[in-house]
């Protein structure tokens, strides 16, 4: 990681990178590098800084007098491309530290993947339109996937607000592997894609079955809809907790999968019917008895052959979506990356990508950090302590990033040394920690 990050950031490869996206054409007093250390390491988020900060930033710093007119002017199409272009090469050389775990040996990777959003000033719309309704009038969504097996980043890309994760996954079923794991939320949901990861792909995904969609059975090539109600009944009046169906879903397509139907707490039934029905007010519409029996259990569909995962783990490795939250949390809560104010398209972009790329920095770092504490105490870190003690440190980072290798192997250790007690993952009352779940399995022959 150490060499990786000094071949990156070096001073020669900076100036190489910034000549060839066109943001340096002649000798100026702001360098590259001063220009991207101001950007990765400024105290404020974007919603705060202006152009005097940078300005004030890079003259202490850089021991170079700009005026944040000069800033204003440097922030183009070309400072967009120079940033992007780190970004990209930061994706392409990512440096993983493959977790070891059990349950999911079976698989050549296992991805998670989401979107975080959030509303930008209304001077964005014409680039980035928001998706309507109450919300602000531009808007954005940046697509996340990552592989939980290896720590590599496969997917980080932002977009409009109008661009739907149902449309995303359309369009990148191409990029699902064979013999992949894929965990996706509900907004991705669709038959024809599920069908295709199964069939084309020849690939595996745990989702949560979308409302609306049919369910059938079939006996002697013969479909029959399944009644959700009287499945609820059924458990019920079995006192069973669960079962599982071999179902076809969707009318079109009638994807073969395994249906696991649980019965679901009253407190949670309550809170799902309880925005239900704020959403069917708002569009003036009733629920129907088919949505509140929905409502009643939980509903989870795989392609995973049963030898390989018994239906009572499937929810429990469903689950581990929830790990691309927790870094959603991290990006906004630490990082501030939706804290935008109104400026112009070219700045928006050029800190936008640099906060990413700050974000993907440290993502590596923490990998390197939790990698370590798991081979020494076979314990796993809190994903939120870690970005944050590792933010905590960026002063030491930001003078490691642009001074070579032996600057970057003394802040690892640095990284490395800090007591791996008070960052460990705590478990939560009646869940599942995620070592419990990565290791929950018998070792697969």
């Amino acid at each position: 990681m150490s060499r990786k990050f000094s071949e990156i950031y070096s001073e020669q490869h900076i100036e190489q990178v910034a000549r060839e996206s066109g943001f340096v054409k002649r000798q100026r007093k702001l360098t590259p590098v001063s220009f991207l250390d101001s950007l990765l390491f400024n105290k404020y988020d974007n919603k705060t800084v202006s152009l005097n900060d940078y300005s004030v930033d890079i003259q202490v710093r850089h021991n170079t007098t700009i005026k944040k007119q000069s800033i204003d002017e440097r922030f183009n199409e070309c400072s967009v491309e120079f940033i992007r272009t780190l970004l990209e090469e930061q994706l392409e050389k990512q440096v993983t530290k493959p977790l070891a775990t059990v349950c999911l040996e079976r698989f050549s990777s296992v991805k998670i993947k989401d979107s975080t959003r959030f509303q930008l000033p209304a001077s964005l719309k014409d680039k980035y339109p928001g998706s309507g309704g109450a919300a602000s009038e531009a808007g954005m969504h940046i697509q996340f996937e990552f592989d939980i097996k290896s720590g590599r980043v496969n997917t980080l890309k932002a977009t409009d607000a109008k661009r739907q994760d149902w449309t995303d996954a359309l369009e990148t079923v191409p990029d699902v592997e064979e013999g992949s794991l894929t965990i996706r939320d509900l907004g991705y949901f669709s038959p024809r894609v599920l069908l295709d990861i199964q069939t084309e792909r020849k690939a595996y995904y745990i989702s949560r079955l979308k409302p609306g969609i049919k369910i059938f059975t079939c006996m002697a090539g013969e479909f029959k809809e399944l009644d959700l109600a009287k499945e609820h009944q059924t458990l019920q009046l079995s006192n069973a907790s669960w079962k599982e169906i071999d179902v076809y879903i969707g009318e079109k397509y009638k994807v073969p999968v395994r249906l696991l139907i649980e019965l679901m707490p009253e407190d949670e039934i309550e809170k799902r019917m309880r925005k239900a029905n704020r959403e069917a007010e708002k569009k003036g519409r009733i629920l129907s008895q088919r949505y509140r029996a929905y409502a009643s259990l939980g509903l989870f569909i795989t392609n995973v052959p049963k030898e390989w995962m018994e239906p009572q783990n499937i929810r429990t490795v469903y689950r581990l979506r929830w790990q691309i939250e927790l870094r959603f949390k991290c990006w906004k809560s630490l990082c501030h990356v939706h804290n935008v104010k109104k400026m112009k398209l070219h700045r928006f972009e050029t800190c936008l990508y640099a906060c990413l790329l700050y974000i993907l920095v440290n993502w590596e770092i923490s990998l390197s950090l939790a990698s370590a504490c798991l081979k020494k105490t076979g314990l796993l870190l809190s994903v939120y302590k870690c970005y944050k003690a590792i933010l905590q440190c960026s002063d030491i980072l930001r003078e490691a990033l642009f001074n070579g290798i032996e600057k970057m192997e003394s802040y690892v250790k640095k990284i490395e040394s800090i007591d791996y007690r008070n960052l460990l993952l705590e478990k939560r009352k009646g869940h599942l920690a995620l070592n419990e779940i990565l290791f929950m399995f018998i070792e697969p022959k």
